[in-house]
């Protein structure tokens, strides 16, 4: 599992508290696991109405992407942070680097989580 933020207000939690938990956990099609901050994953249209509404999501804070690689995956995460990093900052915003065998497949992924 990585972390990307500490996962302990997870383990341990009820389907009820998983609504209200800090953290999400997002799997991604070869089963890997990534713990995230669930203000970051609500970068995300799609992750944002799955945990919102009355769908299993909701309750256990789980999703599963069963057609987004692990490295997708986790350059979404990255891009969560990011820009909840750099919105209404008064800072100069860096370049999110984007490595140019991926880009295709981080665009449909984009495009299906809406962000």
């Amino acid at each position: 599992v990585d972390q990307l933020t500490t996962p302990s207000d997870m383990e341990g939690k009820d389907d009820d508290a998983a609504e209200t938990s800090k953290y999400i956990k997002l799997v991604s099609k070869d089963g890997h696991e990534f713990i995230v901050d669930r203000k970051c994953a609500n970068s995300s249209g799609t992750i944002k109405a799955m945990l919102e509404g009355s769908f299993s999501e909701t309750r256990t804070g789980e999703i599963k992407f069963p057609e987004i690689d692990t490295a997708i995956l986790e350059k979404v995460i990255q891009y969560f942070h990011y820009k909840m990093r750099y919105t209404n900052s008064h800072v100069r915003v860096p370049e999110f680097h984007i490595e140019p065998e991926i880009a295709l497949e981080l665009l449909m992924a984009a495009n299906y989580l809406d962000c």
